[in-house]
């Protein structure tokens, strides 16, 4: 069957640039703060939004396992705070191995495009310090502010699929979290998971939500088996 994928369109936190680690940290710290002590390993069994988002989702979840006694509008600030301050420790740049695999996609006359619900003013600082702002324009990048619905209503997805060119059913996507890889799907796409933590209930999780294949690393990408979808 001759390959019907023309685009291919990346997630940018997470399976792009690894910011999870502040993303997590803060939130951790934030639940902690108004008395819910969590590790990782339970959080992600608890707090349904953990992975991906969004942020008013996970304060949500923090708000209801705590006793209540601070506002969302509390837990959301405090949990902002602490994403930028260790966002801050951070080396921002993308995964290893990420771009050259996105040479080589654009060398085989892929399209490609960066569909993200991080909001532009935070998209736009991860894109400055990644360098990536230099290898993607901004019509080839769709953030919160450009779709009505976000992960994992399809909306992304179809901008991507839209500024490509493309059909959806034509565009490949990468993304680290199941809502991300819901969204492909529903978008008609061929949804792969790219996760940060190697943990089975994320693997779980990302096929559950339809994932045809998951990388741990950019390095482990076989672009000989992605292009045959």
């Amino acid at each position: 069957m001759a390959n019907r994928i023309k685009g291919v369109a990346f997630d940018l936190e997470g399976a792009v640039v690894d910011v999870e680690e502040a993303h997590h940290k803060g939130h951790l710290t934030t639940a902690k703060e108004v008395g819910v002590n969590l590790t990782l390993d339970a959080a992600l069994k608890i707090i349904p939004h953990f992975i991906g988002g969004p942020n008013s989702k996970i304060v949500e979840e923090i708000w209801r396992l705590s006793d209540r006694k601070k506002s969302t509008e509390f837990i959301y600030n405090r949990d902002k705070y602490y994403y930028f301050k260790f966002l801050a420790a951070l080396n921002i740049k993308p995964r290893a191995g990420f771009v050259r695999i996105l040479k080589k996609l654009r060398a085989l006359g892929y399209k490609t495009c960066i569909g993200s619900s991080t909001v532009q003013n935070e998209a736009d600082m991860l894109l400055t310090k990644s360098g990536l702002n230099k290898i993607f324009s901004r019509a080839m990048i769709v953030l919160r502010e450009d779709v009505a619905n976000f992960k994992p209503a399809p909306d992304v997805f179809l901008e991507t699929a839209k500024r490509m060119g493309i059909q959806p059913k034509e565009q490949l996507v990468f993304d680290d979290s199941p809502r991300g890889i819901q969204s492909a799907v529903a978008a008609g796409s061929i949804g792969i998971g790219m996760p940060v933590y190697d943990k089975k209930i994320i693997i779980r999780q990302l096929t559950n939500a339809g994932a045809k294949a998951i990388y741990q690393s950019w390095r482990d990408v076989d672009l000989k088996t992605i292009v045959i979808f």
